[in-house]
């Protein structure tokens, strides 16, 4: 038993690095149990949406079932190791948020479970019309760092909703523009932490398109009337 914590610790330490830069809320378990940090709701409560919005990305996104289970399994023993094994149990604020997120890992486990037996559940609707059959196959050219940063910004603006006004969230915008740019991002939440540890500019590409906007608007109009 001795043996098994050891290693335990030893494991999470080494991944400790890694889990804060890619899961906030992790990163907030660690630091509540290793320094006895104590962190506010509203941060908890962000770091959790996060953490939400990652599990959705990971359900939701084109791996096999068996990689997305593989994630979502190794999330979970992560969560239990703080816990149940490594270290002693949390306390107030951070224990609840452990807890939803324990049970979060789970039901989308449930459900990745539910979708394998039930292939047709996820059948997708036919189109609306022939001009949503016909849309234009596009193609991204730039580099996935910076279509990252265009939807980052899009993100923090919280000017894309659904229909009724819900604003969308991280994860449905990187799948939307999956979509729409026939690209895959990986691992879509480190590429965004990627972009703020960029040296010398946090963007480039917001300004180059500011730069043609500008240099082109001009003209837009002049010689068509």
């Amino acid at each position: 038993m001795a043996f098994v914590l050891m290693f335990l610790n030893l494991n999470l330490k080494n991944n400790l690095m890694e889990t804060s830069m890619t899961d906030r809320l992790l990163g907030c378990f660690a630091q509540a149990v290793r320094e006895k940090k104590k962190f506010t709701e509203t941060e908890l409560s962000s770091a959790y949406t996060e953490f939400m919005n990652r599990l959705q990305s990971i359900t939701d996104g084109g791996q096999p079932v068996i990689v997305k289970l593989r994630q979502l399994r190794r999330l979970e023993l992560e969560l239990e190791t703080y816990r149940h094994r490594a270290y002693p149990a949390l306390e107030g604020l951070a224990d609840i948020y452990l807890t939803k997120a324990a049970a979060l890992v789970r039901m989308e486990t449930d459900l990745l479970h539910f979708v394998a037996d039930h292939p047709g559940i996820h059948a997708a609707p036919p189109p609306a019309d022939e001009k949503t059959r016909k849309h234009p196959s596009l193609q991204w050219k730039g580099s996935l760092a910076n279509l990252m940063e265009l939807v980052a910004s899009l993100d923090y603006s919280g000017l894309v909703t659904d229909g009724e006004g819900n604003r969308q969230s991280f994860a449905a915008l990187v799948a939307a523009f999956e979509t729409l740019f026939n690209v895959t991002l990986p691992k879509p939440y480190d590429l965004r932490a990627d972009l703020a540890r960029r040296k010398k500019n946090l963007s480039v590409l917001l300004p180059k398109l500011r730069e043609t906007y500008e240099k082109n608007i001009v003209n837009c109009g002049i010689d068509r009337r």
